[in-house]
């Protein structure tokens, strides 16, 4: 019989991924989007990192601690995606 683990490791595998997706989809939103449509396009790509960040922690089988990780993950992303959105905004206004 196998001894259960007491406390088991948290991986922030999940939370990254879910991080590098955003910004991942942040940095392609800025370059290939046209300037009026790209707060849309943050949204459609805020929501997909909300996916994303369910698919990858569903996908690690763990339950303890689903709903936080999920949280921790589609916040982090958010606000990963913000935080890219802000530079590109901040080089479009930037004077030549």
């Amino acid at each position: 019989m196998t001894e259960p683990v007491l406390v088991p490791r948290r991986s922030p595998a999940p939370i990254v991924v879910s991080w590098l997706f955003g910004a991942i989809a942040a940095i392609g939103i800025g370059l290939f989007a046209p300037s009026p449509e790209r707060a849309g396009w943050l949204g459609a790509g805020a929501g997909l990192a909300l996916l994303v960040a369910f698919a990858v922690n569903l996908a690690m089988g763990e339950a303890r601690g689903f709903i936080v990780r999920v949280a921790a993950s589609a916040v982090g992303a958010v606000v990963v995606m913000g935080a890219v959105s802000l530079v590109f905004a901040l080089a479009a206004i930037a004077p030549a």
